[in-house]
């Protein structure tokens, strides 16, 4: 994909072009998934047709972050909501009222409404994806929103010239009783928390430094960032508006709420002005992100009852923070960036960028870095031999890149 050929007159079809195509591919979309390929973000089916019903609100759980207008018009009427399901998903007790016309993100579970564009839906998918199985369940849906809420305030306090928002995930549905008890949905909104008034466009991180199958012949949208914003000191460029971004909004997230964010690929998006300049990270997708309960108790903050650093089997505090920075952020992530970066600029080597980014990451204010180890942790099995969702961190007694 060139730079100028993002629309900013269609963000969305930019967005979900991204989402679906400029895609780093673990492989074989049926050696990874046991999904149906015929729902592979990367395949050739344009729309999906998602299959929805009405439930009435008094046989759902209902829970909320402040939901747009524009979305709670679409969801909801007289007392009922549309409840979504994957397509490849059995719900053969609910009669099928209708089907939304729906693109998958990266994720493949969680897709746009192309009817609305006023909103992402997460599916309960109960089948494995890559590493885990793609559940969605009332205890992960009341996690999301309540994470959602603690970031609504936090954004609200921030300055307006801030390089951190979130897109909110404002509304879950969970059902209270017969076949499909417990089994949830989540609305996310396609506008961040604190919206911008001029044209912007937002695509994943991981489109950045992945191929464009329909246009090999251009560089990565990263390379070309760097070129069009800054030729004389690209170095500069990558560290303070790509990489910087990251690291600011981890440090923000662990200081101020007490949580660590998977910023990966795919759950960071970068947010692009019609200069193409990169103005912000944007934060998605709550419902794996872990919290330090020490933090949040100094903080005079809540606990969360689910994903608390250092209390499931197989992890301690200390891996567990270096699985989310070292891993989700470093390995899936940064070490990516680095790797594009240094590919295109000869005069850099990986060792000296990832030195560059390892001190920016301590110079930034009021980090704080003692609930590391020194070397870093990694899931103990391969996505293939993952069963359940439940991992053991093992030490890959190698010294991390990135901090």
């Amino acid at each position: 994909m060139k730079l100028h050929e993002l629309n900013f007159e269609n963000p969305f079809y930019s967005s979900i072009y991204c989402e679906r195509h400029v895609n780093d591919s673990k492989g074989r979309f049926n050696e990874y998934s046991e999904v149906n390929p015929i729902y592979d973000p990367q395949g050739s089916m344009s729309q999906i047709q998602v299959p929805f019903t009405w439930i009435k609100k008094e046989n759902l759980e209902v829970y909320q972050s402040n939901p747009s207008l524009e979305l709670l018009l679409d969801v909801c009427r007289d007392q009922e909501y549309k409840f979504f399901w994957h397509p490849d998903t059995i719900r053969s007790a609910f009669n099928i009222n209708g089907y939304a016309s729906m693109q998958p993100t990266s994720s493949t579970r969680t897709m746009l409404s192309m009817d609305s564009l006023a909103y992402y839906v997460k599916k309960d998918l109960d089948k494995k994806h890559f590493r885990f199985v793609r559940r969605l369940k009332r205890s992960s849906v009341i996690h999301s929103i309540e994470i959602c809420n603690e970031l609504r305030t936090l954004v609200f306090q921030l300055p307006s010239d801030s390089t951190y928002s979130f897109l909110p995930e404002s509304l879950g549905l969970v059902i209270l009783n017969g076949p499909y008890e417990e089994s949830g949905v989540l609305f996310r909104e396609t506008k961040p928390a604190s919206a911008s008034k001029d044209k912007r466009i937002i695509i994943p991180y991981h489109s950045l430094y992945a191929d464009d199958p329909n246009d090999l012949e251009s560089k990565p949208l990263l390379i070309q960032l760097c070129e069009k914003n800054s030729p004389f000191d690209p170095l500069g460029f990558f560290l303070e508006h790509i990489v910087g971004y990251i690291q600011d909004a981890w440090v923000l997230l662990v200081t101020k709420l007490g949580l660590l964010p998977e910023l990966h690929g795919q759950n960071s998006l970068i947010e692009i002005d019609e200069n193409f300049f990169p103005t912000r990270v944007i934060h998605r997708d709550f419902q794996g992100t872990y919290s330090d309960s020490e933090i949040r108790r100094s903080l005079n903050l809540n606990v969360f009852k689910k994903h608390i650093v250092g209390e499931e089997y197989g992890t301690s505090k200390a891996s567990q923070y270096s699985h989310v920075y070292d891993g989700m952020i470093g390995r899936y992530l940064l070490s990516r960036l680095t790797k594009t970066f240094c590919a295109y600029y000869k005069s850099f080597d990986y060792k000296t960028v990832s030195s560059e980014i390892s001190r920016r990451f301590h110079s930034i204010p009021n980090n704080i870095t003692d609930m590391f180890p020194i070397t870093t942790y990694k899931f103990g099995n391969s996505a293939t031999e993952q069963e359940g969702n439940d991992v053991i961190l093992v030490d890959t007694k190698e010294l991390p890149d990135f901090r």
